[in-house]
């Protein structure tokens, strides 16, 4: 049976798919094999959007965030804005002048990771501006990263969608599960890939998609994941579009923001149906669904960073 298996595999999943946004890649499958087993790796490659912003154009603009500064809330803020205070450099001249050059300094001469910490601990973690990070940093340490799971707490990941950029493409390399004794490898390549790429996007990935990965490395006795960044695009979209749509599920913003809809595609809560039918039958063919439905989540993240960036930084 397993042999037979093995030659239904490639056809099944290596046929030319479309992922979000209309974008057609014929995908190549193969065994990958680490020390403690194999599982299948699913690769495509896609048109990779351009995310690049100036880090001086980023650090310019957060300048402006006045409200950075304690005491100043949204009315103050207005009554400064009408008296010409545009700037935390503009606040010098105030009593707010130790606080403002305080957080200027951090602004002009932090790490990423500082200057998101600020806007943390001013109750503004998922502020849309800070998706521009995720464009600032180098294109090869972006991460673009979802799972498929069996549905339950606890159960096994049955695939990892991973999205690297590769010159002007994205590269999306998919960790399939043909038992569930091939999560540990899955896992082992997957963490791989976070070390060496360790800058994070995902959608709702802060809440699902790493702490689920972090507790099945955990139930194998392994090292947890720990990105250097992580972008959780599902806080800024929520902040940005939560007004003007029914929803802020990926599906959604897809259509209403990307203007790119899914045609057929598997509904998520369907994955674990379609993975107990492949089990249950041994036909590979409802594994297409699966491995079509994760690839379009991995290159909307793209999408959507390239489009949060936009909104809130302009074309520079």
């Amino acid at each position: 049976m397993m042999q037979v298996l093995e030659q239904a595999f490639t056809p099944a999943l290596s046929l030319k798919t479309t992922a979000a946004g209309g974008r057609s890649s014929r995908a190549e499958v193969w065994e990958t094999e680490t020390a403690d087993g194999s599982c299948l790796a699913v690769e495509s490659v896609h048109p990779m959007p351009d995310v690049f912003l100036a880090e001086e154009t980023l650090r310019e603009r957060l300048m402006q965030e006045i409200s950075l500064v304690r005491g100043i809330g949204p009315e103050r803020e207005k009554m400064c804005r009408r008296r010409g205070i545009q700037t935390l450099d503009d606040l010098r001249r105030t009593n707010w002048k130790a606080e403002a050059n305080e957080t200027a300094g951090i602004i002009r001469n932090g790490s990423p990771k500082e200057i998101i910490r600020l806007f943390t601990n001013k109750g503004r973690g998922a502020d849309p501006l800070l998706t521009g990070f995720g464009a600032v940093v180098p294109r090869d340490d972006l991460l673009f990263f979802d799972i498929e799971t069996l549905g339950m707490v606890h159960s096994p990941i049955i695939l990892f969608g991973c999205g690297v950029c590769d010159g002007e493409n994205l590269r999306v390399t998919q960790y399939l599960l043909r038992n569930i004794g091939e999560e540990l490898p899955a896992l082992e390549l997957v963490a791989d890939i976070m070390r060496n790429h360790p800058v994070l996007v995902t959608y709702n990935g802060r809440s699902f998609d790493l702490p689920f990965t972090n507790n099945r490395l955990a139930y194998y006795g392994e090292r947890e994941c720990r990105p250097n960044l992580h972008f959780d695009l599902l806080h800024p979209s929520r902040r940005l579009f939560r007004a003007d749509l029914p929803d802020c599920c990926l599906g959604t913003v897809e259509e209403y923001v990307l203007g790119c809809g899914r045609e057929d595609d598997l509904p998520g809560y369907l994955v674990p149906v379609y993975y107990q039918r492949y089990l249950r039958t041994g036909n590979p063919e409802p594994l297409k669904e699966i491995v079509d439905h994760n690839r379009s989540d991995v290159t909307s993240l793209a999408l959507l960073l390239a489009k949060q960036t936009e909104m809130m930084y302009g074309n520079s």
